[in-house]
């Protein structure tokens, strides 16, 4: 949930918040998105290959995550500070320019030296074929709805702070930025790696469960009090109102996560495959093998041709979701002449619909295999966005309906190409001897985001060319001219559906199926089995 709250705002709302409130040009604004993704790309394959080295007490993820947590909530909230360093214009919008890209930069190495390490914990939890898919499930479900989540939150506080955008954005950074570094540690806290440690005794976790659970009470208190006062406030007061309860919602949701952070301290117990003495074997004979020289792991890696495959789904998969993300609020604003206060409630319905048909796809990978998912999604999702493509600005019911249908193809995106990787890592055990989940993590990932970034540049580009108008700190949104309207609608359906299409192709060359993964398996045991026994 941590990490999804600020992806999932970064995509929707940071070129935005660029262009209508720091008052940049679109041209510099994706520049700056650009260039902060390709230091994301090149900070992957780093973070990944290190993690696989790295040999503590606590496992080689935990201890990245613990370490990146604080950093990535300092970093995430400077990106949404519009400081002032000079009074003209120009010099004023280059020394901005420098200083989001240096906080982006820094951001996205935080952003990856808590989440690399995280992802690649998904194939140590479980070797079940369709409980892979299970767990990315409920995985997904939450990253989705730290989403929604967000996205709510982003309406309520427009509601409180109407006219101060810069108020605004800040508001809703802390906010997020709170609720995703609670989250992370409370994952870093519970998760015990296979054959390792735990970060706190079991005494520890306890104490640190009361003492949360009572900080959460407190909160939730502190929310139920705001509410009620914002419910005996006068209309004439409508604003503070709205603050108050803004503060009452944000209370709730601070008790119900310290809550439950509190009481899986308390009561959760690890699973038993965890800590067994399997696993603590396991665990001694991986950290005390030697470690290839990166250039070798690199090869082996790109010598799997299905980890080549999974990586060019996953690219156009999230290639399809970003690129739609980023300009959907323009679209909606611009295009469709909505409100922006209506973007939230639009990019709900694509975020609702995708975290209630996560466990719809779940259902029907189990029957049919994860490529048939893949084609039904992405054939819904191509339907949609050329919806969005004809869709007229007075037909605001088709576009909800036609959010609704992107929802089926973003859940697809979301579950299939990481429900793939855990198979492609145990194919290179199987041809390697080795577990080195986080080279193939990193460099999908990596991959993945040297296309976004082109992407996001790109549509920056094409923003300025097109004659988009800026708007300019404190005034209204100005009226686009049509160039930029008809660069919006490009891309927002048909540059994305390229990529889906592409998808598609890639997915159908796919070679690990459900058969081929259990004899995949088979062999491993059989593997195991047998150096037992020498």
């Amino acid at each position: 949930m941590g990490p999804a709250i600020t992806a999932n705002i970064l995509v929707f709302f940071l070129l935005y918040f660029f262009t209508n409130v720091a008052g940049l040009p679109a041209g510099l604004a994706g520049s700056i998105l650009a260039i902060g993704k390709i230091g994301d790309a090149i900070n992957d394959p780093i973070a990944g290959i290190l993690s696989d080295r790295t040999r503590t007490r606590w496992g080689r993820r935990i201890p990245w995550m613990l370490f990146g947590a604080i950093p990535f909530g300092i970093f995430f909230f400077l990106q949404w500070i519009v400081p002032t360093f000079s009074a003209d214009p120009d010099v004023n919008k280059w020394c901005l320019f420098a200083y989001y890209i240096i906080i982006a930069t820094l951001f996205n190495l935080a952003y990856t030296v808590v989440n690399l390490p995280y992802t690649a914990l998904t194939p140590e939890l479980t070797q079940d074929y369709n409980e892979r898919t299970s767990l990315n499930s409920f995985r997904f479900a939450f990253s989705i709805g730290g989403s929604i989540l967000s996205l709510i939150l982003a309406g309520f506080i427009t509601e409180a702070y109407p006219i101060d955008l810069e108020q605004r954005y800040l508001v809703f950074a802390f906010i997020s930025t709170l609720l995703s570094v609670i989250a992370i540690l409370w994952c870093t806290f519970r998760i015990q790696e296979k054959g390792a440690i735990p970060l706190l005794p079991k005494q520890g976790k306890k104490i640190l469960g009361f003492i949360l659970t009572a900080l959460g009470v407190m909160a939730i208190v502190y929310g139920l009090n705001s509410i009620s006062e914002s419910a005996t406030l006068p209309a004439a007061e409508a604003i503070r109102g709205k603050k108050y309860l803004l503060q009452g919602i944000v209370g709730i949701l601070f008790g119900l996560q310290f809550i439950g952070f509190g009481l899986t301290m308390i009561f959760a117990k690890i699973e038993a495959h965890l800590n067994s003495t399997e696993a603590i074997a396991a665990k001694h004979a991986a950290d005390n093998a030697p470690t290839l020289p990166i250039k070798q792991q690199l090869k082996i890696a790109f010598a799997n041709k299905a980890f080549l495959y999974v990586m060019g789904i996953y690219m156009c998969s999230w290639l399809g979701v970003q690129m739609t993300a980023s300009i959907l609020i323009y679209y909606v604003v611009g295009w469709m002449g909505m409100s922006e206060d209506a973007f939230p409630t639009v990019a709900i319905a694509v975020q609702g619909t995708a975290l209630v048909m996560l466990f719809f796809w779940k259902l029907v990978s189990d029957k049919l295999g994860k490529k048939a998912v893949y084609y039904m999604g992405s054939a819904i999702w191509i339907v949609a966005q050329a919806a969005l493509f004809l869709i007229k600005p007075e037909q605001t019911t088709l576009l909800y309906i036609a959010a609704i249908m992107a929802g089926f193809g973003v859940s697809v995106a979301y579950l299939i190409p990481w429900s793939m990787i855990p198979d492609v890592v145990d194919l290179d055990e199987l041809n390697t001897g080795k577990r080195r989940e986080g080279i193939f993590y990193s460099f999908m990932v990596f991959m993945q985001k040297l296309g976004l970034a082109l992407a996001l540049f790109v549509i920056g580009i094409a923003l300025e060319w097109s004659g988009f108008v800026e708007r300019i700190p404190g005034e209204a949104i100005p009226i686009q001219p049509e160039s930029a309207l008809f660069a919006i609608r490009v891309a927002i359906a048909p540059l994305p559906t390229l990529f889906l299409i592409v998808g598609i192709i890639l997915t159908y060359f796919y070679p690990i199926t459900k058969q081929v993964h259990a004899d995949i398996i088979r062999q491993l045991k059989a593997r195991k089995e047998e150096q037992i026994i020498r």
